[in-house]
């Protein structure tokens, strides 16, 4: 059930807001998501947000609220989830975000091909493998490959190459691939082998012993004596991979061991691993937005998020540092996503609390490994916006940034591009591109057109209280060009009544043009200010030319296949469904032609004839601006 009002009395609603448990949603001008939360109460729960006694983070997202609303759920346990679902999609700027782990690798393994095998990918997908990961420290996911080439034999090829390869590689001479290209083994035999790869993954190493153990036994009845020693010389490989793995607990048990540290505004969750009793490895991650926030919640925040979408790597067992009044919820949560029961303890005393300390220790060396080179970069960027600021004499520091770039070939299939540096960094959620009308090559009227389509939207949004993607404007405007693009930059500003630093990069000699200015100005090749317009810039550019091309791709698909007298519509689209491009299309034979339903032999020999006229006629791509 969802409840909205949009008149605003947050007071009201929250004496009317549901008693049972749900989710309830602070929303800020233009229906901005600002919190998401969940209660068992959420009539008292949603009362509390108008208390005196505030935290700082709390009050900054009140004095902007101005609707909340309610989604009732059937139990506590309902709402976190759905809780989680929502911080997830909607990202939420006051609520704590588990920081985004796009950039960290996982290892997969495709279960659901023929011959599976284990590669890198950079996220998961739903599509019947299995994923470990993420892996967090640098050099973790070669160190777990180098320890499985060790101990199992498996295809590392690539697809193209197992389907053509008919006689072993090398990998099979070194005992690292059992060949099943060449037919040298069964795909039963293949599985199991993959089967213990996953099973040495989750943790389970002792359990994959014993199956080697067994494996081994079968082979030596059987006589298969050089079987038998391959699978000898496996179990001696994971001997050794296990004498090394330190025992922290002598019960066995699969647990995963947090510990936290504040850093400023955010902080640091280490994850200690510990499958079989013992220790594989440790992760950390980062938590935005942490900052008065009490350590149950933060932790329940990074628990629902982190193990909602990897409920293999879910534990039996998950100790932390501090886990609240209530753990049920929770432990509904995790026994739904990964299918078996899960304690979420938070020990005083004993063997786990020792290991709960080691986490936190973990954690606190975490800050000191991640925070420095983020800060670094945090400071250089700061530098380099108040030199920006210094250099150009600009009247507020440069924290947003909007680069423009326009891309063209003779005028033909004109785009361009706006770029967003947000306190130094790439904000990629803010680039924009724009498709160009005109149709004769003029760097400067496209820079124009697109410029005024941009500020024109934002001003009717901001006329209309829209919070759009174009009603943010920036500090700073840089183009991709010299005084004549500045120069058109500052009078679409001053048809539109805006006042707005704008300057231009050339490419030439990285030199800065000012409308306030004759000469250019010249930053030393060294200069932090210089290296962040310069980035901005060919992030422009490279924005620009890509939508470009895209645009020229379809062009020339389009008109290709449209100077064939006597393709209709339909046919053009299986030709394309079929082939997969105009290229191929032009270098097929006549006869796969006339394989698709209604092109006969003389259809098939105007297509061809077209296609070469027109692949001719083109030659090779101009320069592209």
């Amino acid at each position: 059930m969802v409840l909205q009002d949009t008149r605003g009395d947050l007071r009201r609603k929250a004496l009317e807001a549901p008693e049972g448990p749900g989710v309830y949603i602070f929303k800020g001008e233009g229906g901005e998501i600002l919190y998401v939360g969940k209660a068992r109460f959420l009539r008292n729960r949603v009362r509390s947000y108008f208390g005196q006694d505030l935290p700082p983070k709390t009050r900054a997202m009140m004095e902007r609220a101005t609707d909340v609303e309610f989604i009732t759920a059937d139990s506590e346990a309902e709402a976190l989830i759905l809780e989680s679902n929502l911080v997830k999609k909607h990202k939420p700027r006051y609520n704590i975000l588990l920081k985004d782990d796009k950039h960290y690798p996982y290892l997969r393994v495709g279960l659901a091909d023929e011959w599976p095998g284990v590669t890198i990918a950079r996220r998961m997908k739903k599509d019947g493998a299995r994923y470990f990961g993420p892996y967090t420290r640098a050099g973790a996911v070669r160190e777990t490959l180098k320890l499985l080439r060790k101990v199992f034999p498996y295809r590392t090829c690539k697809d193209t190459t197992f389907k053509t390869q008919t006689r072993p590689c090398l990998e099979y001479h070194l005992g690292r691939c059992p060949a099943p290209c060449a037919g040298l083994c069964s795909r039963d035999a293949y599985m199991e082998t993959i089967e213990e790869v996953v099973r040495f993954l989750e943790g389970k190493h002792r359990e994959v012993r014993d199956s080697l153990e067994r494996r081994m036994k079968v082979r030596a009845e059987s006589l298969d004596f050089e079987g038998a020693a391959k699978l000898r010389d496996q179990i001696r490989a994971l001997d050794q991979i296990m004498s090394a793995q330190k025992a922290i607990t002598a019960d066995m048990k699969d647990r995963d061991v947090l510990g936290f540290h504040p850093y400023g505004e955010d902080g640091y969750v280490a994850v200690l691993v510990v499958r079989e009793g013992r220790l594989l490895g440790r992760e950390g991650f980062k938590l935005v937005g942490t900052r008065d926030e009490p350590l149950s919640e933060v932790l329940v925040a990074f628990i629902a998020q982190y193990y909602s979408s990897r409920a293999a790597a879910v534990p039996e067992e998950i100790l932390v540092p501090d886990a609240g009044a209530d753990t049920a919820s929770l432990e509904n949560l995790l026994r739904q996503v990964s299918g078996h029961s899960v304690k979420v303890l938070a020990p005083k005393r004993g063997f786990r609390k020792d290991l709960v300390d080691m986490a936190m220790d973990n954690a606190r060396v975490l800050v000191s490994e991640l925070v420095p080179l983020e800060e670094r970069k945090k400071a250089e960027n700061q530098k380099a916006m108040e030199d920006l600021a210094r250099e150009l004499g600009l009247p507020v520091l440069p924290r947003r940034i909007e680069g423009y770039d326009v891309s063209n070939t003779g005028g033909k299939d004109a785009s361009a591009s706006l770029v967003v540096l947000q306190d130094g960094k790439p904000d990629k959620s803010s680039y924009r591109r724009f498709k160009i009308s005109l149709e004769e090559p003029n760097d400067y009227a496209m820079m124009e057109e697109a410029l005024r389509r941009r500020f024109s939207r934002g001003l009717q949004e901001r006329r209309e209280g829209k919070s759009g993607k174009f009603s943010v404007f920036p500090d700073l405007i840089l183009v991709d060009g010299g005084k004549g693009q500045v120069s058109v930059a500052a009078k679409v500003l001053r048809d539109l009544g805006l006042d707005i630093p704008v300057a231009g990069l050339a490419k030439k000699n990285e030199e800065i043009y000012l409308p306030s200015r004759e000469d250019p100005l010249v930053l030393p090749r060294d200069s932090g200010a210089l290296f962040l317009v310069m980035r901005l810039r060919n992030e422009a550019h490279r924005f620009a030319l890509g939508y470009h091309r895209k645009l020229r791709s379809k062009r020339i698909r389009r008109s290709a296949l449209d100077a064939v007298p006597g393709l209709g519509e339909e046919r053009k689209k299986a030709l394309l469904a079929h082939f997969g491009s105009v290229e191929r299309i032009a270098t097929a034979s006549s006869e796969e032609i006339q394989k698709l339903p209604g092109i006969g032999p003389a259809l098939a020999a105007k297509i061809l004839e077209a296609l070469s006229v027109k692949g001719a006629a083109r030659g090779p791509d101009k320069k592209q601006s």
